[in-house]
């Protein structure tokens, strides 16, 4: 009679659980993948990139990295990762609070830093995401 009462209750645990046999658990849904579009440019106005180019003069001051992201669920973050000569220069932590961002991060660029430049777009586990390169020191393209 006790072998018969543990049965039954195991059999109530077991269906209460959703597992009986055959039935795996099911997987979640993979993760969104955020989708990045990315504009070095020297300026950023009513939340669009200006003077974007890939090539800019030594004295061009400061520049922007602006960033749209769209495929996010719920808030995340990116990060910014300014290179100049394969050198880590900069990482600027970035919130992306919706489905639909737009952001941006900022470098003051030295005269003396000509050369090649990039800045990485990295998503909260680190992975590289977009990768904009750039010079510094040629004339600038117009």
């Amino acid at each position: 009679m006790r072998y018969l009462v543990t049965s039954l209750l195991l059999g109530v645990v077991f269906a209460a659980s959703g597992f009986s046999q055959g039935q795996t658990p099911a997987t979640p849904p993979p993760a969104p993948s955020l989708s990045v579009e990315v504009e070095i440019c020297t300026a950023v106005v009513d939340r669009a990139p200006a003077g974007t180019a890939t090539s800019f003069g030594a004295d061009v001051g400061t520049l922007y990295c602006w960033s749209k992201i769209t495929g996010a669920a719920g808030e995340t973050t990116i990060k910014h990762i300014w290179m100049y000569e394969g050198k880590k220069m900069a990482v600027v932590d970035l919130p992306v609070k919706s489905n639909y961002w737009r952001t941006h991060s900022s470098k003051k660029i030295l005269p003396e830093w000509t050369g090649n430049w990039e800045v990485q777009v990295v998503d909260a586990a680190g992975d590289t995401l977009k990768t904009a390169a750039f010079t510094v020191g040629a004339a600038p393209k117009q």
